[in-house]
């Protein structure tokens, strides 16, 4: 079996979707801490006419200190979700597959309250059934494991039961392979290079939201994911 792992990302680009059709299993590790500064976690980017617009769930952080992002609450959840299912009418709103995706999202919305993660997990699967990817997620917090770095994919691999890892173009340069394969787990790493693909609204931008790409290109979004997706081994 092969396993991948992400930090929660809402709304994700399309390398996560390849990491994730490219495995039998995905592992959310829900239980990291969120970064201070910029990160991806809580926002990604779509496209206007006058190019790559920041989308970003407001959450709760005052007095609450470094959040585990299991913990994360959203911070007034019906304003923001009004506000992001605006956006998408404004400039999504002639997409072929906008009608079905917008109700789709207001239940996700609606059904998530507070709960970051939950709106998080949902909405990728959303978007991972609507490019016809199967492959499901697992949570770090449901296998009950804490560590960290290499050794915490080491025991999640071993947790499930698996024998390949699927880890971003690049990702040795941060974690010991030579640990993984003394575990006797093998390592594929995908690079991801977005193909171009039609978009609304002038020039091809990379690295958007995979919400992008399905608003844009429907089920052959998948095919655009295939594409750009290239495995090597270690």
């Amino acid at each position: 079996m092969r396993i991948s792992f992400s930090q929660p990302v809402f709304i994700p680009w399309g390398g996560f979707y390849g990491r994730l059709y490219h495995s039998d299993l995905m592992i959310i590790l829900d239980s990291t801490l969120l970064a201070r500064g910029f990160t991806f976690v809580n926002r990604n980017r779509l496209k206007g006419p006058q190019g790559e617009i920041w989308i970003t769930v407001p959450v709760r952080k005052k007095g609450l200190g470094r959040q585990r992002i299991r913990d994360l609450r959203i911070f007034q959840p019906e304003v923001w979700g009004q506000k992001f299912l605006a956006l998408l009418k404004h400039y999504y709103g002639h997409s072929l597959y906008f009608e079905p995706t917008i109700q789709a999202l207001e239940k996700i919305i609606s059904n998530s309250g507070t709960d970051f993660l939950k709106l998080i997990l949902d909405s990728s699967r959303f978007l991972a059934r609507k490019f016809g990817i199967a492959t499901d997620f697992r949570l770090q917090s449901e296998l009950g494991i804490e560590n960290r770095g290499v050794d915490l994919l080491i025991e999640l691999a071993k947790k499930v039961g698996a024998e390949e890892v699927l880890l971003p173009h690049l990702a040795d340069r941060h974690l010991d392979p030579v640990a993984l394969a003394g575990a006797g787990i093998k390592i594929v790493y995908l690079k991801y290079q977005p193909v171009a693909y039609p978009q609304f609204w002038g020039n091809f931008i990379a690295n958007l939201s995979a919400l992008d790409l399905w608003l844009c290109c429907g089920p052959k979004g998948l095919g655009s994911i295939v594409r750009s997706s290239r495995l090597t081994g270690s």
